[in-house]
C-alpha cells in the first residue's frame, strides 16, 4: 500500500484578490503619469518640478510598509502631491507668445472660422473726431478710426460670417483698443462675392503705429499695418 503524505492536499492555491489587482493598476497609472509629467515639465524648462515628478515615480515602486503608511494613504498622498506639482508647474509656465503674420493695406489674407474659409483685405483706415450712429452724432476727445475692407467667402455654399474673436487695434505702445462698432451687409455671404465691412475704434490722439489685428481658429493672428 502507498502512504498518503498529504503534501498535495495541504498546499493551498494562492488567489490574487480584486483589491490587489486595483492596487497594481493604480500604481502603474501613477507611475506613468509621474514619468510623463516629468518629461513634459523638463522639456518646458521646469527642471526642478520635472525631477520631483521622477522622484514620485520612484516612490510608487517602494512598498507602502517601507514608507510606514497604509496603501490607501500612500495613494492619497500621491494624488495630493501630483496636483500640487501640477499647480506650481502651471503657475511657473510662461505665457505662449502670440504669433503674427504681417500685411499692408491692400494685401489679401485668409481667415478660417469653423469649417469655413474667407479671404479679407483691408483697403483703408480713416480717422474722424465724430461719427454718426443711428442718425445721432457721436464725438470723442480722441479719434474714431474707421477700418474698411472686403470679405469673400471662399467656400462653395452661402454662409453667415462672424469673427470668433472680435478684431482689435494695437498701437506702438502696445495699447489695445476694442471694437466700438461695426458695419456688415445683412444676409449670408455668397460664394465668391465680396462684401464690404467696416470696423470703428475709438483711440487717443497720441496713438501711433496702429495695427489692425484679426484672430481666427489658427494659432497665428493677422496684423495689418494701418500706416498711422
Amino acid at each position: 500500500m502507498f502512504k498518503n503524505t498529504g503534501n498535495t492536499s495541504s498546499k493551498k492555491t494562492r488567489e490574487i484578490s480584486l483589491k490587489t489587482v486595483f492596487t497594481y493598476i493604480f500604481g502603474a497609472l501613477f507611475l506613468i503619469f509621474f514619468l510623463f509629467s516629468g518629461v513634459v515639465t523638463i522639456k518646458a524648462g521646469q527642471l526642478v518640478i520635472g525631477v520631483l515628478y521622477f522622484i514620485l515615480a520612484v516612490l510608487v515602486l517602494v512598498p507602502h510598509h517601507h514608507l510606514r503608511v497604509t496603501k490607501t494613504l500612500k495613494f492619497v498622498i500621491f494624488v495630493v502631491l501630483f496636483f500640487v506639482l501640477a499647480y506650481f508647474s502651471g503657475r511657473s509656465t510662461p505665457p505662449v507668445a502670440q504669433k503674427y503674420e504681417y500685411f499692408a493695406l491692400g494685401e489679401i489674407f485668409n481667415i478660417a472660422f469653423g469649417n469655413n474659409t474667407f479671404s479679407m483685405v483691408v483697403r483703408e483706415a480713416k480717422h474722424d473726431a465724430k461719427i454718426s450712429i443711428s442718425g445721432k452724432e457721436v464725438t470723442t476727445s480722441g479719434y474714431f478710426i474707421i477700418v474698411t475692407g472686403d470679405i469673400v467667402n471662399l467656400g462653395s455654399e452661402a454662409v453667415d460670417f462672424k469673427f470668433s474673436v472680435t478684431p482689435e487695434l494695437k498701437d506702438k505702445q502696445d495699447r489695445r483698443y476694442t471694437l466700438y462698432g461695426t458695419g456688415l451687409a445683412v444676409g449670408k455671404l455668397q460664394p465668391g462675392v465680396a462684401k464690404e465691412v467696416s470696423y470703428v475704434f475709438e483711440i487717443p490722439k497720441d496713438a501711433t503705429g496702429l495695427e489692425f489685428i484679426v484672430s481666427d481658429k489658427t494659432d497665428v493672428a493677422k496684423s495689418v499695418d494701418l500706416k498711422r
